[in-house]
């Protein structure tokens, strides 16, 4: 449950209540409670969202640490998803192919859907991320035909 602006998510300040939350957020998820910190994180970017628009830089840093998030939560398949709406949202800025933040969104969304072990999520992620990572093929050489090998063997395995 998202607490209204203003108001703590279980002893984790809103924005409104304090001027950084961060540290709090990141307590809490240190701490464990996933879905506080979540919640916090999706408070403050709706706050940013409302102040700044969706294509501002604040929302989009904090679309940034619910990714992170969901990796300390260990929902691998969530975190893909929000680092490919990380990228997606940094293309759309008209940031490049090879800008190091939208190389390193595709990265981790990359690194995170290898981390799936729910096959049907992984092949329902896939397309999106082979896409994205056409898109942005990153440094790493070979990181698209290791996608689409994984995918190839996820297929075989229904």
């Amino acid at each position: 449950m998202i607490a209204a602006i203003g108001s703590p998510v279980h002893g984790v300040p809103s924005p409104a209540a304090d001027a950084d939350p961060h540290a709090a957020i990141l307590d809490a998820a240190r701490a464990g409670r996933h879905t506080e910190a979540a919640a916090a994180a999706a408070a403050c970017e709706g706050e940013a969202l409302r102040t700044h628009g969706p294509a501002s830089a604040q929302a989009l840093h904090w679309l940034e640490v619910r990714a992170d998030l969901a990796r300390l939560a260990g929902d691998p398949a969530r975190s893909c998803e929000l680092w490919m709406a990380v990228a997606d949202s940094r293309l759309r800025r008209q940031q490049t192919t090879d800008d190091p933040d939208v190389e390193g969104a595709v990265d981790r969304a990359h690194h995170q859907w290898e981390q799936v072990r729910d096959m049907a999520r992984a092949r329902r992620l896939a397309p999106p991320l082979v896409q994205l990572r056409r898109r942005v093929p990153g440094r790493q050489r070979g990181a698209l035909k290791l996608l689409q090998h994984r995918l190839e063997q996820l297929q075989h395995h229904r």
